[in-house]
């Protein structure tokens, strides 16, 4: 039986000031499609620096098959914050899958978890793994109201959904 407090070490809520209008304002946004990035209520953005070089965008290596599975989704309108000539993966050999930074408004929260919930089950599936067996890193960073909360869980992906829906309904209490 999984405790409560077995969640609460997978999880990490704080503060941030990171919100939509910033990321709008970053240098890796293409202004070609601001205006598509801008409808957007989902938000594909790159991690910024790699080692010390603060100029390198990246995101994880699964991100284009990920935005492939969120885009189709008519629930959510989702846009990846980089143009094609600027798209640079990361590959993390480990038994860890590493889902890029999402950045989210609250109202579509519980649609995006449930979304982020059976494309990894369908991904751990295809490794022929057990969702037990295979840790998850995501970062979500949710805008309400002007306020903002990042979301760091570094868990199991059997654990993800359930931990997921109980900060769903408590991150901005």
């Amino acid at each position: 039986m999984l405790h409560e407090s077995d969640l609460e070490n997978n999880i990490k809520i704080t503060d941030t000031d990171i919100n939509f209008e910033i990321i709008y304002n970053k240098n890796y946004i293409p202004q070609q499609y601001i205006n598509e990035i801008k409808k957007a209520n989902v938000l594909i953005i790159p991690s910024e620096g790699f080692r010390d070089d603060n100029d390198i965008c990246y995101f994880p290596e699964c991100t284009s098959e990920f935005y492939g599975f969120l885009k189709n989704k008519k629930k959510i309108q989702t846009e990846i914050c980089i143009d094609d000539d600027h798209f640079q993966t990361l590959e993390l050999h480990a038994d860890i899958i590493y889902i890029a930074t999402l950045m989210v408004q609250y109202v579509v929260l519980p649609i995006v978890i449930n979304l982020i919930s059976a494309y990894l089950v369908d991904k751990v599936k295809s490794m022929n793994e057990d969702s037990k067996s295979i840790n998850v890193n995501i970062h979500i960073i949710v805008e309400k109201n002007g306020k903002s909360k990042k979301i760091d869980y570094n868990g199991s992906v059997a654990n993800l959904e359930k931990t997921m829906k109980v900060v769903e309904k408590t991150i901005f209490k």
